[in-house]
């Protein structure tokens, strides 16, 4: 998938690989495709109890988004949904905000038409919007950083001076070192276990934290809605019912696991009635993530779990890095490869990757090393699980 430039500009390209591994079907569905005044979009639904939950996702997302965009913009804007007067972050925080409204509106209306039709099934999602005309940020001044000193009347020749010292910062380079100003931000929304990994340099950054049952913040949530958070037999956690749940008491009298099937590895999601009423236990609320891009930053790579369970972030990142840089391989090629090498690590899931690459930056050359903190986890082909020491998050 291309995503077309303007005459004497680089945009970006989009490869995709899919596989269904060790299961009967594949369940994962996509989406990418420019979105009106937003800029570009692209997601990754990693379906369960079959595909009609993702494929619903992956038709409608995108539509979702740009409507909930435009009532929010209508409400916070003028009359006409303008923005101008609008500063940069404020619109920053109005796409987020839509994000979020886009997720909920989404799974209420599946829950609906799914009731009609009694369907079961769920999906987890990602989703990426890549959006260009950002203010770059400001380096403060030092009037700025004068404290109480900055309120006093200044000399004219002092004023001259500040303002061209602030004239000169907004100057600085943004996204594209060779544009000065302009800051492209990358919006991350998800309701599950896909992740995105961002590729700053020959440095893999996570920028989405995995939704699990065990995690403390989700934990105490779905024990609050009355859910249950258990082990099953392979020690994979998951959500699950409430305790008086028919399932529930079968698993923890030890009997075997095949009651599994109602219990999630996720504890965020689309679908899945059983586990949303009464009790909201599993939600689709997702956590959204905006990421100021970087002229260092050249590509992302969006996963399901069947990728990222079998393979760390900076191996993904390096395995990314030697295809299209060290092989020539177009994004196509590279998602493909990633792919493959899940499955020849061990994965028997559906297993998904998109791999975006920026045209506007370029990579580092073949002579570059990983970044600091950022050393490969894997070389040699060889596979490792992820690890959450490089992310986007501080910890």
């Amino acid at each position: 998938m291309d995503v077309r430039p303007q005459p004497g500009q680089k945009g970006l390209s989009v490869g995709v690989g899919t596989d269904a591994g060790a299961k009967e079907q594949n369940d994962d569905r996509l989406a990418a495709t420019d979105v009106q005044e937003l800029g570009f979009l692209a997601g990754v639904f990693d379906g369960h109890r079959g595909s009609d939950c993702a494929d619903w996702l992956s038709k409608g997302m995108p539509r979702a988004v740009l409507d909930a965009y435009r009532v929010r913009a209508k409400r916070e804007g003028n009359s006409e949904g303008s923005l101008v007067k609008l500063s940069s972050q404020k619109e920053a925080s109005l796409i987020s905000s839509a994000l979020v409204d886009a997720f909920e509106a989404m799974d209420k209306a599946w829950m609906v038409a799914a009731r009609k039709k009694d369907l079961t099934s769920g999906s987890t999602a990602l989703v990426a919007l890549i959006s260009h005309g950002f203010e770059a940020p400001v380096a403060p001044t030092s009037a700025d950083s004068a404290g109480c000193a900055a309120l006093w009347p200044k000399p004219k020749e002092e004023e001259g001076k500040q303002q061209q010292q602030q004239q000169q910062a907004e100057r600085r380079a943004g996204t594209v070192g060779s544009a000065p100003g302009g800051v492209a931000k990358l919006f991350t929304a998800w309701a599950g276990d896909c992740r995105a990994v961002l590729l700053r340099g020959r440095t893999g950054l996570r920028v989405t934290e995995d939704h699990r049952p065990n995690k403390g913040d989700e934990q105490k949530r779905i024990q609050r809605a009355g859910g249950t958070v258990l082990q099953d037999s392979r020690r994979v956690w998951r959500v699950g019912p409430r305790a008086d749940n028919k399932f529930v008491r079968e698993l923890k009298g030890g009997k075997r696991d095949d009651k599994m099937r109602w219990f999630l590895s996720t504890s965020r999601g689309f679908g899945d009635p059983e586990l949303k009423q009464p009790d909201p236990i599993v939600i689709a609320t997702p956590d959204v993530k905006t990421v100021d891009l970087t002229p260092e930053d050249w590509a992302v790579v969006m996963g399901s779990d069947g990728i990222f369970d079998c393979l760390s972030d900076q191996f993904v990142a390096d395995l990314v890095w030697k295809a299209m840089v060290l092989r020539g391989k177009n994004p196509v090629d590279a998602a493909r490869e990633l792919v493959a090498t899940a499955l020849k690590a061990g994965s028997r899931d559906n297993s998904t990757a998109v791999v975006m690459r920026f045209g506007w930056s370029e990579p580092p050359p073949a002579d570059s090393v990983v970044g600091a903190g950022g050393a490969a986890t894997a070389g040699g082909g060889e596979a490792v699980e992820a690890s959450d020491s490089l992310n986007m998050f501080g910890s």
